[in-house]
Protein backbone atom coordinates (compact mmCIF):
# COMPACT_ATOMS: atom_id res chain seq x y z
CA UNK A 1 0.00 0.00 0.00
CA UNK A 2 2.80 2.57 0.72
CA UNK A 3 4.64 1.41 -2.63
CA UNK A 4 1.08 2.55 -4.72
CA UNK A 5 0.61 5.32 -2.33
CA UNK A 6 3.67 6.73 -2.67
CA UNK A 7 5.13 5.67 -6.03
CA UNK A 8 7.69 3.96 -4.13
CA UNK A 9 10.11 1.71 -6.48
CA UNK A 10 13.85 1.30 -6.30
CA UNK A 11 14.94 2.65 -10.04
CA UNK A 12 12.88 6.03 -8.43
CA UNK A 13 14.50 6.09 -5.06
CA UNK A 14 17.99 5.58 -6.63
CA UNK A 15 17.34 8.63 -8.89
CA UNK A 16 15.94 10.68 -6.08
CA UNK A 17 19.01 9.55 -4.08
CA UNK A 18 21.94 10.08 -6.92
CA UNK A 19 20.88 13.52 -7.48
CA UNK A 20 20.12 14.89 -4.14
CA UNK A 21 22.93 13.81 -2.23
CA UNK A 22 25.49 15.44 -4.28
CA UNK A 23 23.70 18.85 -4.32
CA UNK A 24 22.97 18.40 -0.77
CA UNK A 25 26.86 17.70 -0.10
CA UNK A 26 27.68 20.63 -2.34
CA UNK A 27 25.49 22.86 -0.16
CA UNK A 28 27.06 21.89 3.09
CA UNK A 29 30.69 22.23 1.68
CA UNK A 30 29.54 26.00 0.47
CA UNK A 31 28.09 27.05 4.14
CA UNK A 32 31.52 25.60 5.49
CA UNK A 33 33.47 27.40 3.60
CA UNK A 34 31.33 30.78 3.35
CA UNK A 35 31.97 30.15 7.22
CA UNK A 36 35.67 30.38 7.04
CA UNK A 37 35.51 32.78 4.62
CA UNK A 38 33.89 35.22 6.50
CA UNK A 39 36.50 34.40 9.48
CA UNK A 40 39.21 35.65 6.77
CA UNK A 41 36.88 39.10 5.81
CA UNK A 42 36.28 39.40 9.63
CA UNK A 43 39.31 40.18 10.57
CA UNK A 44 39.56 43.43 8.34
CA UNK A 45 37.95 46.84 10.03
CA UNK A 46 34.77 46.96 11.01
CA UNK A 47 33.81 49.64 8.00
CA UNK A 48 35.50 47.14 5.21
CA UNK A 49 34.16 44.40 7.32
CA UNK A 50 30.55 45.74 6.58
CA UNK A 51 31.05 47.22 3.54
CA UNK A 52 31.90 43.57 1.93
CA UNK A 53 28.59 42.38 3.83
CA UNK A 54 26.02 45.36 2.24
CA UNK A 55 27.82 44.96 -1.44
CA UNK A 56 27.93 41.03 -1.05
CA UNK A 57 24.22 41.22 -0.03
CA UNK A 58 23.20 43.51 -2.72
CA UNK A 59 25.33 41.08 -5.11
CA UNK A 60 23.61 37.88 -4.02
CA UNK A 61 19.79 39.97 -4.41
CA UNK A 62 20.47 40.50 -8.02
CA UNK A 63 21.91 37.21 -8.79
CA UNK A 64 19.24 35.63 -6.77
CA UNK A 65 16.11 37.64 -8.54
CA UNK A 66 17.52 37.09 -12.12
CA UNK A 67 18.76 33.71 -11.66
CA UNK A 68 15.11 32.27 -11.64
CA UNK A 69 15.56 32.81 -15.48
CA UNK A 70 17.81 29.41 -14.73
CA UNK A 71 14.90 27.81 -12.86
CA UNK A 72 12.64 28.58 -16.02
CA UNK A 73 15.69 26.62 -18.05
CA UNK A 74 15.10 23.62 -15.77
CA UNK A 75 11.30 23.21 -16.16
CA UNK A 76 11.31 24.19 -19.77
CA UNK A 77 14.32 22.29 -20.73
CA UNK A 78 13.23 19.18 -18.49
CA UNK A 79 10.20 19.16 -20.14
CA UNK A 80 11.82 18.71 -23.36
CA UNK A 81 14.57 16.50 -22.41
CA UNK A 82 11.43 14.34 -21.09
CA UNK A 83 9.61 14.82 -24.34
CA UNK A 84 13.36 13.03 -25.53
CA UNK A 85 13.55 16.35 -27.62
CA UNK A 86 16.97 16.31 -27.39
CA UNK A 87 16.76 19.61 -30.11
CA UNK A 88 14.66 21.57 -28.05
CA UNK A 89 16.38 20.71 -24.88
CA UNK A 90 19.78 21.87 -26.64
CA UNK A 91 17.70 25.05 -28.21
CA UNK A 92 16.51 25.76 -24.27
CA UNK A 93 19.94 25.56 -22.93
CA UNK A 94 21.59 27.75 -25.53
CA UNK A 95 18.89 30.30 -25.39
CA UNK A 96 19.62 30.86 -21.61
CA UNK A 97 22.76 30.68 -21.95
CA UNK A 98 23.10 33.68 -24.42
CA UNK A 99 20.45 35.60 -22.27
CA UNK A 100 22.79 35.08 -19.24
CA UNK A 101 26.21 36.63 -20.86
CA UNK A 102 24.08 39.30 -21.95
CA UNK A 103 22.99 40.17 -18.77
CA UNK A 104 26.12 39.38 -17.27
CA UNK A 105 27.67 42.12 -19.33
CA UNK A 106 25.19 44.76 -19.07
CA UNK A 107 25.06 44.17 -15.12
CA UNK A 108 29.07 44.37 -14.91
CA UNK A 109 28.79 47.97 -17.40
CA UNK A 110 26.32 49.23 -15.03
CA UNK A 111 28.30 48.76 -12.01
CA UNK A 112 31.30 50.22 -13.46
CA UNK A 113 29.52 52.95 -14.06
CA UNK A 114 26.87 53.34 -11.15
CA UNK A 115 27.90 50.81 -8.91
CA UNK A 116 28.96 53.41 -5.77
CA UNK A 117 25.62 56.05 -6.88
CA UNK A 118 23.21 52.60 -6.06
CA UNK A 119 25.00 51.62 -2.99
CA UNK A 120 25.00 55.29 -1.65
CA UNK A 121 21.02 55.44 -2.98
CA UNK A 122 20.03 52.61 -1.44
CA UNK A 123 21.99 51.65 1.70
CA UNK A 124 22.80 55.64 2.48
CA UNK A 125 26.69 54.26 3.22
CA UNK A 126 29.49 56.85 5.08
CA UNK A 127 31.88 58.09 2.59
CA UNK A 128 34.55 55.32 3.66
CA UNK A 129 32.30 52.75 3.95
CA UNK A 130 30.82 53.35 0.71
CA UNK A 131 34.25 54.09 -1.17
CA UNK A 132 35.48 50.08 0.04
CA UNK A 133 31.78 48.54 -1.15
CA UNK A 134 32.35 50.23 -4.55
CA UNK A 135 35.52 48.93 -4.63
CA UNK A 136 34.55 45.84 -4.13
CA UNK A 137 31.39 45.77 -6.29
CA UNK A 138 33.22 46.71 -9.31
CA UNK A 139 35.13 43.68 -9.16
CA UNK A 140 32.70 41.07 -7.46
CA UNK A 141 29.98 42.18 -9.37
CA UNK A 142 31.55 40.04 -12.47
CA UNK A 143 30.10 37.00 -10.16
CA UNK A 144 26.84 37.82 -11.13
CA UNK A 145 26.87 36.76 -15.17
CA UNK A 146 29.18 34.01 -14.03
CA UNK A 147 26.94 32.52 -11.47
CA UNK A 148 24.15 32.74 -14.12
CA UNK A 149 26.32 30.53 -16.24
CA UNK A 150 26.82 28.09 -13.68
CA UNK A 151 23.29 28.17 -12.71
CA UNK A 152 22.32 26.98 -16.11
CA UNK A 153 25.32 24.20 -16.23
CA UNK A 154 23.81 23.17 -12.34
CA UNK A 155 20.62 22.41 -14.45
CA UNK A 156 21.60 20.91 -17.23
CA UNK A 157 24.17 18.34 -14.84
CA UNK A 158 20.91 17.83 -12.96
CA UNK A 159 18.99 16.74 -16.08
CA UNK A 160 21.17 14.36 -17.44
CA UNK A 161 21.70 12.75 -14.09
CA UNK A 162 24.86 14.15 -13.63
CA UNK A 163 24.71 16.11 -10.24
CA UNK A 164 27.92 14.81 -8.87
CA UNK A 165 29.75 17.05 -11.26
CA UNK A 166 28.18 19.92 -8.98
CA UNK A 167 30.11 18.61 -6.27
CA UNK A 168 33.68 18.82 -8.23
CA UNK A 169 33.07 22.07 -9.70
CA UNK A 170 31.19 24.04 -6.57
CA UNK A 171 34.16 22.75 -4.24
CA UNK A 172 36.67 23.39 -6.05
CA UNK A 173 35.08 26.69 -6.00
CA UNK A 174 35.29 27.35 -2.66
CA UNK A 175 38.41 26.33 -1.91
CA UNK A 176 39.99 28.56 -4.12
CA UNK A 177 38.21 31.56 -2.94
CA UNK A 178 38.94 30.76 0.64
CA UNK A 179 42.98 30.24 -0.06
CA UNK A 180 42.76 33.48 -2.40
CA UNK A 181 40.87 35.26 0.13
CA UNK A 182 43.49 34.16 2.46
CA UNK A 183 46.24 35.26 0.33
CA UNK A 184 45.39 38.75 -1.22
CA UNK A 185 43.06 40.45 1.94
CA UNK A 186 45.61 40.46 4.35
CA UNK A 187 48.71 40.25 2.17
CA UNK A 188 50.23 36.58 2.95
CA UNK A 189 53.35 35.14 1.32
CA UNK A 190 54.50 38.36 -0.26
CA UNK A 191 51.07 39.00 -2.37
CA UNK A 192 49.95 42.73 -1.89
CA UNK A 193 47.10 43.25 0.84
CA UNK A 194 43.90 44.28 -0.79
CA UNK A 195 41.58 44.05 1.53
CA UNK A 196 38.12 43.73 1.06
CA UNK A 197 39.34 44.17 -2.76
CA UNK A 198 41.45 41.08 -2.13
CA UNK A 199 37.91 39.25 -1.26
CA UNK A 200 36.27 40.01 -4.14
CA UNK A 201 39.45 39.18 -6.67
CA UNK A 202 39.05 35.76 -4.40
CA UNK A 203 35.20 35.30 -5.22
CA UNK A 204 35.97 36.29 -9.03
CA UNK A 205 38.84 33.98 -9.32
CA UNK A 206 36.57 30.89 -7.67
CA UNK A 207 33.54 30.72 -9.60
CA UNK A 208 35.64 31.15 -12.72
CA UNK A 209 37.47 27.83 -11.49
CA UNK A 210 33.66 26.26 -11.16
CA UNK A 211 33.15 27.61 -14.56
CA UNK A 212 36.49 26.04 -16.42
CA UNK A 213 35.44 22.92 -14.53
CA UNK A 214 31.71 23.16 -16.10
CA UNK A 215 32.68 23.81 -19.19
CA UNK A 216 35.15 20.96 -19.20
CA UNK A 217 32.63 18.56 -17.65
CA UNK A 218 29.76 19.67 -20.14
CA UNK A 219 32.21 19.05 -23.46
CA UNK A 220 32.57 15.56 -21.67
CA UNK A 221 29.25 14.80 -21.23
CA UNK A 222 27.58 16.94 -23.96
CA UNK A 223 24.79 16.29 -26.11
CA UNK A 224 24.43 19.14 -28.40
CA UNK A 225 26.80 21.58 -29.24
CA UNK A 226 26.48 25.20 -27.78
CA UNK A 227 25.97 28.25 -30.21
CA UNK A 228 25.48 31.91 -29.13
CA UNK A 229 21.85 32.11 -30.50
CA UNK A 230 18.42 33.98 -29.36
CA UNK A 231 15.21 31.92 -30.85
CA UNK A 232 11.78 33.60 -30.60
CA UNK A 233 10.17 30.55 -29.57
CA UNK A 234 11.85 29.31 -26.45
CA UNK A 235 12.55 32.96 -25.56
CA UNK A 236 9.28 33.64 -25.16
CA UNK A 237 8.59 30.43 -23.37
CA UNK A 238 11.49 31.23 -21.19
CA UNK A 239 10.60 34.58 -20.50
CA UNK A 240 6.85 33.62 -20.28
CA UNK A 241 7.92 30.95 -17.24
CA UNK A 242 10.29 34.03 -15.59
CA UNK A 243 8.01 36.22 -14.80
CA UNK A 244 5.91 34.09 -12.20
CA UNK A 245 8.86 32.57 -10.87
CA UNK A 246 10.60 35.87 -9.84
CA UNK A 247 7.73 37.40 -8.45
CA UNK A 248 7.28 34.31 -6.66
CA UNK A 249 11.00 34.66 -5.50
CA UNK A 250 9.96 38.11 -4.59
CA UNK A 251 7.06 38.08 -2.45
CA UNK A 252 7.99 35.07 -0.99
CA UNK A 253 12.08 35.49 0.12
CA UNK A 254 12.26 39.10 -0.35
CA UNK A 255 8.99 40.77 0.83
CA UNK A 256 8.01 38.18 3.17
CA UNK A 257 11.49 37.98 4.82
CA UNK A 258 11.34 42.10 4.75
CA UNK A 259 8.17 41.85 6.47
CA UNK A 260 9.12 39.10 9.25
CA UNK A 261 13.24 40.96 9.97
CA UNK A 262 11.01 44.29 10.55
CA UNK A 263 8.50 42.07 13.35
CA UNK A 264 11.84 40.84 14.99
CA UNK A 265 13.59 43.90 15.35
CA UNK A 266 11.06 45.26 17.41
CA UNK A 267 11.59 42.05 20.15
CA UNK A 268 13.54 42.57 22.91
CA UNK A 269 17.51 42.72 22.00
CA UNK A 270 17.79 38.87 23.70
CA UNK A 271 15.05 37.67 21.52
CA UNK A 272 16.50 39.17 18.37
CA UNK A 273 19.99 37.28 19.62
CA UNK A 274 18.06 33.70 19.76
CA UNK A 275 16.51 34.68 16.70
CA UNK A 276 19.89 35.04 15.05
CA UNK A 277 21.24 32.04 16.44
CA UNK A 278 18.55 29.85 15.58
CA UNK A 279 18.17 31.25 11.68
CA UNK A 280 22.12 30.03 11.42
CA UNK A 281 21.39 26.32 13.12
CA UNK A 282 18.21 26.18 10.35
CA UNK A 283 20.59 26.63 7.27
CA UNK A 284 21.60 22.80 7.95
CA UNK A 285 18.23 22.48 8.08
CA UNK A 286 17.43 24.01 4.95
CA UNK A 287 20.33 22.12 2.74
CA UNK A 288 17.99 18.52 2.34
CA UNK A 289 14.54 20.97 1.44
CA UNK A 290 16.36 23.00 -1.27
CA UNK A 291 18.05 19.82 -2.83
CA UNK A 292 14.97 17.78 -3.14
CA UNK A 293 13.10 20.30 -3.85
CA UNK A 294 15.13 21.14 -6.80
CA UNK A 295 15.44 17.73 -7.75
CA UNK A 296 11.47 17.15 -7.82
CA UNK A 297 11.19 20.51 -9.91
CA UNK A 298 13.62 18.60 -12.40
CA UNK A 299 11.94 15.19 -12.53
CA UNK A 300 8.79 16.29 -12.40
CA UNK A 301 9.27 18.22 -15.19
CA UNK A 302 11.26 15.23 -17.03
CA UNK A 303 8.05 13.52 -16.33
CA UNK A 304 5.14 15.96 -17.50
CA UNK A 305 7.15 16.39 -20.86
CA UNK A 306 7.20 12.37 -21.16
CA UNK A 307 3.71 11.59 -19.81
CA UNK A 308 1.71 14.90 -18.19
CA UNK A 309 -0.18 13.01 -16.03
CA UNK A 310 2.99 11.23 -14.90
CA UNK A 311 4.02 14.92 -13.41
CA UNK A 312 3.42 14.00 -9.95
CA UNK A 313 5.16 10.82 -9.77
CA UNK A 314 7.96 11.99 -8.13
CA UNK A 315 6.21 14.01 -5.86
CA UNK A 316 5.37 11.55 -2.57
CA UNK A 317 8.18 9.70 -2.59
CA UNK A 318 10.55 13.24 -2.60
CA UNK A 319 8.41 13.90 0.83
CA UNK A 320 9.10 10.33 2.52
CA UNK A 321 12.75 11.21 1.65
CA UNK A 322 12.94 14.53 3.09
CA UNK A 323 10.98 13.24 6.15
CA UNK A 324 13.08 10.42 6.71
CA UNK A 325 16.10 12.64 6.84
CA UNK A 326 14.80 15.58 8.73
CA UNK A 327 12.98 14.04 11.62
CA UNK A 328 16.07 12.89 12.94
CA UNK A 329 18.16 15.66 12.37
CA UNK A 330 15.60 17.44 13.96
CA UNK A 331 15.99 15.22 17.06
CA UNK A 332 19.49 15.76 17.00
CA UNK A 333 19.79 19.23 16.81
CA UNK A 334 17.44 19.23 19.75
CA UNK A 335 19.28 16.47 21.73
CA UNK A 336 22.33 19.24 21.35
CA UNK A 337 20.72 22.45 21.08
CA UNK A 338 22.62 23.90 24.15
CA UNK A 339 26.11 22.60 23.39
CA UNK A 340 25.61 23.38 19.86
CA UNK A 341 24.37 27.18 20.83
CA UNK A 342 27.06 27.98 23.28
CA UNK A 343 29.42 27.30 20.55
CA UNK A 344 28.04 30.75 18.88
CA UNK A 345 27.10 32.75 22.22
CA UNK A 346 28.57 32.40 26.20
CA UNK A 347 25.16 34.25 27.48
CA UNK A 348 23.67 31.06 29.14
CA UNK A 349 19.73 32.93 29.13
CA UNK A 350 20.14 32.87 25.50
CA UNK A 351 21.35 29.64 25.21
CA UNK A 352 18.42 28.55 27.53
CA UNK A 353 15.78 30.10 25.19
CA UNK A 354 17.11 28.98 22.12
CA UNK A 355 16.62 25.37 23.86
CA UNK A 356 12.98 26.50 24.47
CA UNK A 357 12.27 28.02 21.33
CA UNK A 358 14.42 25.28 18.44
CA UNK A 359 11.95 22.62 18.43
CA UNK A 360 8.86 25.02 17.33
CA UNK A 361 11.40 26.52 14.76
CA UNK A 362 12.82 23.02 13.39
CA UNK A 363 8.22 22.12 13.34
CA UNK A 364 7.59 24.83 11.23
CA UNK A 365 11.08 24.15 8.75
CA UNK A 366 9.34 20.55 8.43
CA UNK A 367 6.37 21.90 6.88
CA UNK A 368 8.00 24.42 4.99
CA UNK A 369 10.33 21.49 3.37
CA UNK A 370 7.34 19.30 2.60
CA UNK A 371 5.44 22.84 0.94
CA UNK A 372 8.65 23.64 -0.76
CA UNK A 373 8.03 19.84 -3.05
CA UNK A 374 4.54 20.84 -4.16
CA UNK A 375 5.62 24.30 -5.20
CA UNK A 376 8.14 22.81 -6.74
CA UNK A 377 6.38 20.36 -8.59
CA UNK A 378 3.08 22.50 -9.23
CA UNK A 379 5.81 25.22 -10.98
CA UNK A 380 7.12 22.20 -13.15
CA UNK A 381 3.64 21.29 -14.59
CA UNK A 382 2.95 24.45 -15.82
CA UNK A 383 0.80 25.60 -12.94
CA UNK A 384 3.02 28.03 -11.66
CA UNK A 385 0.82 31.32 -12.31
CA UNK A 386 -1.63 29.57 -10.25
CA UNK A 387 0.86 28.96 -7.52
CA UNK A 388 1.93 32.63 -7.47
CA UNK A 389 -1.69 33.60 -6.69
CA UNK A 390 -2.47 31.22 -4.26
CA UNK A 391 0.96 31.76 -2.36
CA UNK A 392 0.60 36.09 -2.44
CA UNK A 393 -2.43 35.84 -0.91
CA UNK A 394 -1.63 32.71 1.67
CA UNK A 395 1.22 35.10 2.64
CA UNK A 396 -0.19 37.82 2.96
CA UNK A 397 -2.85 36.70 5.67
CA UNK A 398 -0.06 34.76 7.36
CA UNK A 399 1.72 38.17 7.98
CA UNK A 400 -1.30 39.38 9.88
CA UNK A 401 -1.26 35.85 11.92
CA UNK A 402 1.76 35.75 12.76
CA UNK A 403 1.97 39.99 13.62
CA UNK A 404 -0.87 38.93 16.47
CA UNK A 405 0.41 35.54 17.66
CA UNK A 406 3.94 37.88 18.05
CA UNK A 407 2.55 40.25 20.11
CA UNK A 408 0.96 37.16 22.60
CA UNK A 409 3.32 34.87 22.42
CA UNK A 410 6.81 36.60 21.39
CA UNK A 411 9.48 34.65 19.31
CA UNK A 412 7.80 31.53 19.79
CA UNK A 413 4.64 33.16 18.52
CA UNK A 414 6.88 33.88 15.33
CA UNK A 415 7.44 30.28 14.11
CA UNK A 416 3.88 28.76 15.19
CA UNK A 417 2.98 31.56 12.32
CA UNK A 418 5.21 30.46 10.13
CA UNK A 419 3.92 26.86 10.70
CA UNK A 420 0.54 28.24 10.06
CA UNK A 421 1.15 29.95 7.10
CA UNK A 422 3.30 26.66 5.35
CA UNK A 423 0.58 24.30 6.62
CA UNK A 424 -2.24 26.36 4.70
CA UNK A 425 1.08 27.12 1.64
CA UNK A 426 1.02 22.86 1.70
CA UNK A 427 -2.63 22.17 2.18
CA UNK A 428 -3.46 24.21 -1.22
CA UNK A 429 -1.15 22.65 -3.23
CA UNK A 430 -1.72 19.09 -2.15
CA UNK A 431 -5.58 19.78 -3.15
CA UNK A 432 -4.36 21.87 -6.73
CA UNK A 433 -2.44 18.65 -7.61
CA UNK A 434 -5.42 16.03 -6.85
CA UNK A 435 -8.07 18.72 -8.17
CA UNK A 436 -5.87 18.97 -11.61
CA UNK A 437 -5.31 15.35 -11.56
CA UNK A 438 -8.82 14.33 -11.55
CA UNK A 439 -9.96 17.00 -14.33
CA UNK A 440 -7.20 16.56 -16.47
CA UNK A 441 -7.11 12.47 -15.89
CA UNK A 442 -9.68 10.88 -14.74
Amino acid sequence: MVKNRFGYNRSKLKLITNMAVPLMLTQFFQIVFQITDQAIVGRLKVEDFAAVGVASSFIFLITGTIGMLCSAFNIVGGQYFGENNIKKFGESFNVTMSISVIIGVLCEILILGYGTKIMENIYGLHAETLSVAGEYLKVAGLTIGINLILFNFSSYFKNINKSHILVYSLTAASIVNVCVDFVLVHGKFGFPELGATGAAVGSVIGYTISLILSIFFFQKYKIFNYSFVLNKEIFYRLFRLYIPLALQDLIEYALFAIALTAFVSRMDVHLLAVYTIIVTLTELFMIPMYALSGVCMTLSAQAYGKEPQKGTEYTGLSCVFLLALLFPLALIMIMFSSPIARLITDKENIVLIVHQVLPIALAANIINGIQMIFRSTLQAINLEKWVLLYSSFICGISLVIIYLMIEYFKLPGLYIGLGICYLGLSLGYIAKIKFNFKLKYK
